[in-house]
């Protein structure tokens, strides 16, 4: 048998295979595959749903079309699921889902990354950052906003592959470990 993350990365080039080649698609597929990991990371009843041999194939199948449709996943994502389902490998989502990303990085020369600011700011002011970022990497930028006020100032743009961290609280560690403050 294929070792996990090899397996991992066939599921990846299979998906990539499948799915239509659009923008909008293609970020489906990731929103459903990040939904699909993060509740098997975090639910311990839907990870033993999909792991357990008491429960047949076609209730799992029924249950991944459901969530495919209420996410407007595309039907070639639960074929490559459906083969994961019968070869007992449901516990690769997590992994398949990081692959994807930097798939979708590659493939679409673009970054989906989250956005760490200290409070809120308005949306001009985001497009600003958005923009430096883009202009700094050369890609573009999906990002997802959150808020962590002990960053003081700045903000931190972290991928699966790189971390730009501009926060005034790293800043003053730096000073600190330095021995300037």
């Amino acid at each position: 048998m294929l070792k996990r993350k090899e397996l991992a990365r066939k599921a990846v080039r299979l998906l990539m295979k499948k799915i239509p080649k659009e923008k909008n698609t293609i970020l489906k597929v990731d929103e459903f595959l990040g939904m699909l990991s993060s509740a098997y990371r975090k639910d311990k009843i839907i990870r033993n749903f999909f792991l357990s041999p008491q429960i047949d194939r076609e209730e799992k199948i029924k249950v991944l079309n459901h969530l495919a449709r209420k996410q407007k996943a595309p039907e070639e994502v639960v074929e490559v699921l459906e083969y994961l389902v019968d070869i007992n490998a449901m516990s690769l989502i997590p992994e398949i889902k990081r692959l994807y990303e930097l798939e979708l990085e590659k493939l679409m020369r673009m970054l989906k990354g989250e956005l760490i600011i200290p409070r809120k700011l308005d949306k001009k002011t985001i497009e600003k950052i958005k923009k430096s970022i883009n202009k700094f990497l050369n890609r573009d930028i999906e990002i997802e906003i959150k808020e962590d006020s002990s960053l003081i100032g700045g903000f931190i743009f972290k991928t699966q592959a790189y971390v730009l961290d501009t926060s005034v609280k790293t800043q003053l560690e730096k000073l600190t470990r330095l021995g300037g403050v």
